[in-house]
């Protein structure tokens, strides 16, 4: 039954003259501060790129593909597929078009063939272990990128929530649905990252709307992040220390869940007014933790960085 509801559910294209498209990146940027979604989304100032995003979304691509050759073609196809080509000129034509976008270089040719040699460090660790992570017989890759796109509240049917689902597996011994999120990462999560609910909010909402997109009972979904790590300690202490993978499986039971989805029907009742932008001032929250890596946080005249109400 799931694989056939799966199967036979079609899901629509965005239709931007007739709706809003609201998203996890909104959702969390107005959980950080209502502020700066506002720039970012009503006076459309957009966040420069930087060399951790063009790294971050080859990574992803290379994976996915690599994974959609070796569950949907065969090992053998995977093996051939150039892994390491892929993804540097994947990273370098990011780079090469985010140079473009703003008309100069952000980062340095040292800087830019050291991501280059992580990312072929992070494969090599991939491709070594890739039967102690995606061998088990019995399972499928259902998708890659697969989409979710839904009204998330009753009250403003007009805005959709908009989501795009970097791995989908399905168990057929378990009969369940599992939610992969592919994450790059400096060194990895520690406690600091488990513990941010705006970050553990993305594959919640992930559960609960592709849940109900494709008509799939939610206690038969699982979700997990899988995070490659660009950095390892020389000396680990400890044999996890060592891996270039990790794995985290976030909470996401009915009680989160229900609070998930208060935070998503808050944020678009405070950023929506009859299904349009809301323009009016929007509360900052200014923090160490919210301030630090916000691109808007050196430009007084659009921030003063003072708290309000």
């Amino acid at each position: 039954m799931i694989l056939e509801n799966i199967q036979n559910t079609v899901v629509p294209k965005m239709d931007y003259e007739k709706y809003k498209m609201v998203s996890y990146t909104q959702l969390s940027l107005w959980l950080s501060c209502p502020h700066k979604w506002k720039l970012m989304y009503i006076d459309k100032l957009k966040q420069p790129p930087n060399i951790h995003l063009a790294f971050g979304s080859a990574m992803h691509e290379t994976l996915q593909e690599y994974l959609d050759l070796m569950y949907n073609k065969s090992i053998k196809a995977a093996d051939e597929f150039p892994i390491h080509e892929d993804f540097q000129q994947r990273f370098l034509k990011m780079y090469k078009d985010y140079k473009e976008q703003i008309g100069s270089n952000f980062s340095t040719p040292k800087e830019i063939a050291e991501f280059v040699n992580d990312g072929l460090d992070i494969l090599d660790f991939f491709i070594e272990r890739r039967q102690m992570h995606f061998t088990k017989r019995g399972t499928r890759l259902l998708g890659v990128e697969m989409p979710i796109l839904t009204p998330p509240h009753e009250d403003h049917p007009n805005i959709m929530l908009y989501g795009k689902l970097d791995l989908v597996f399905y168990d057929e011994d378990l009969k369940k649905v599992s939610i992969w999120d592919i994450k790059t990462s400096t060194r990895g999560w520690g406690k600091w990252d488990k513990e941010d609910k705006i970050k553990m909010a993305q594959m919640v909402l992930y559960k609960k709307y592709f849940a109900e997109q494709y008509n799939i009972p939610v206690e038969e979904i699982d979700c997990k992040y899988f995070i490659v790590k660009r950095k390892i300690p020389k000396n680990p202490k400890y044999p996890a220390s060592a891996s270039r993978i990790q794995y985290y499986v976030p909470s996401s039971g009915k009680t989160t869940i229900n609070r998930v989805t208060r935070d998503l029907h808050a944020f678009i009742d405070d950023c929506f007014k009859d299904d349009t932008y809301n323009m009016k001032e929007y509360t900052k929250t200014p923090s160490d933790k919210a301030c630090k890596w916000c691109p808007f946080n050196d430009k007084p005249e659009l921030c003063d960085k003072k708290a309000t109400n």
